[in-house]
């Protein structure tokens, strides 16, 4: 017949009616698949359920996932198989057993199996890609904050002016300094360096030349700064 929903092996489908148990009751159990084949070869063997076969291998559907998902729940609460066994077909559908004449219709072909097992593989693989490329989008939003949370804060306006004001008085302050240095420098010149005649009789300090002196001594200064 023709596949129209997801099938599972044991395991994989041990793993889907876990996802779906906890889904459903926000309880997080776990189940192995040879405790979840034997509730289901019990049913069989009662004649309650059928288990479909592909290839003489059985698969489960849907149908199978509510059954398993019922069977956890009631198991949860302490029922006994038997007692689940008692109420399963009064409470969900179960699958008829196949009509030996007619068996071929009820069993479903391994390509189509293989084929929806393939879709159901390329969904998962998509779902996958999509959310790793999500969680490598946060990370990466998360390292670029904080490359900037390490980054020095922008300065006010007033705080720019401050630094500079502070700049300012700090080289004026350098500036006079030095000057004071080089008055004192001048000043053990010799005496016939620093004066120059004013007429016949009288000598006073060649403040022209002083000023010269200053001016040099001042940039030699700072030219070795710079250096």
């Amino acid at each position: 017949m023709e596949l129209k929903e997801a099938v599972w092996h044991i395991s994989d489908f041990t793993e889907e009616i876990q996802r779906r148990y906890e889904e459903e009751t926000t309880i997080k159990e776990s189940v192995h698949f040879n405790t979840v084949d034997k509730w289901f070869r019990d049913l069989e063997k009662k004649g309650i359920h059928y288990i479909q076969r592909v290839a003489e291998k059985k698969v489960y559907d849907e149908l199978d996932i509510d059954i398993a998902v019922f069977i956890m729940e009631k198991r949860s609460q302490k029922w006994s198989l038997d007692a689940i066994s008692n109420v399963l077909s009064a409470n969900l559908e179960v699958r008829p057993f196949p009509d030996l004449k007619n068996d071929e219709s009820q069993v479903l072909s391994e390509s189509q199996v293989m084929v929806e097992m393939g879709r159901k593989f390329e969904k998962m693989q998509q779902e996958f890609e999509e959310r790793m490329l999500h969680e490598l989008d946060l990370k990466k939003k998360e390292l670029e904050q904080q490359l900037l949370n390490r980054l020095p804060k922008p300065k006010t306006n007033q705080e720019i002016r401050a630094e500079k004001t502070d700049i300012m008085i700090s080289s004026v302050r350098e500036r006079y300094e030095i000057e004071e240095k080089a008055i004192a420098e001048w000043n053990t010149q010799p005496m016939e360096q620093r004066v120059k005649k004013v007429g016949f009789f009288r000598k006073e300090e060649d403040m022209l030349k002083r000023d010269n002196f200053i001016r040099e001594y001042v940039k030699k200064y700072f030219e070795n700064v710079v250096r």
